[in-house]
């Protein structure tokens, strides 16, 4: 159920006037379309390695499951701190 504050991803992006914030409707996409490019980097990644040796392959396994899950990590709190800005700022305009 969308308010009005939160139109959806393409109305958010088609507000010439800049009325609404697109941040909390935009958030939801870019987190997971990050999550789908991760993923398929990784995967990528690992086949790859795969195929130039056995422990090449293990090793990005490994490895690339850590910066995988860090990367995912690091953009959801990049997202969160964005989106709580964007409270904050509708906070502040509601009071004022």
């Amino acid at each position: 159920m969308r308010t009005d504050q939160e139109p959806g991803v393409l109305g958010a992006l088609t507000d010439l006037n800049f009325e609404r914030f697109a941040t909390p409707s935009v958030v939801r996409f870019v987190y997971v379309v990050g999550i789908v490019v991760t993923t398929l980097c990784y995967v990528v990644g690992v086949v790859g390695f795969f195929l130039r040796g056995f422990g090449l392959g293990v090793a990005a396994l490994v490895a690339g499951g850590v910066v995988a899950v860090f990367v995912l990590l690091l953009l959801r709190v990049v997202l969160e701190f964005l989106t709580a800005v964007v409270r904050l700022s509708e906070d502040v305009r509601r009071r004022g």
